[in-house]
C-alpha cells in the first residue's frame, strides 16, 4: 500500500470555554429551535407507529 505523508498541523492548541448552566440551556434552545423542525419529527413519527393490533402465538 501507498505511504501517504499528511502534512503535521502545529497549534497551541484550542482554549476550552466552560459555558454555566444558564449559557447552556440558552446553547441548547438556540439548537432546538433552529435545527430541529418539530411538526415534521412527529409527522414522521405517527407515519412510522403501527396502528394494529397484534399476538404473538
Amino acid at each position: 500500500m501507498k505511504e501517504i505523508k499528511l502534512p503535521v498541523i502545529k497549534t497551541n492548541g484550542l482554549k476550552r470555554k466552560h459555558l454555566s448552566m444558564d449559557e447552556y440551556l440558552e446553547f441548547v434552545t438556540f439548537n432546538l429551535k433552529h435545527t430541529v423542525d418539530i411538526k415534521s419529527c412527529r409527522k414522521q413519527k405517527r407515519s412510522a407507529a403501527c396502528h394494529m393490533p397484534f399476538s404473538i402465538k
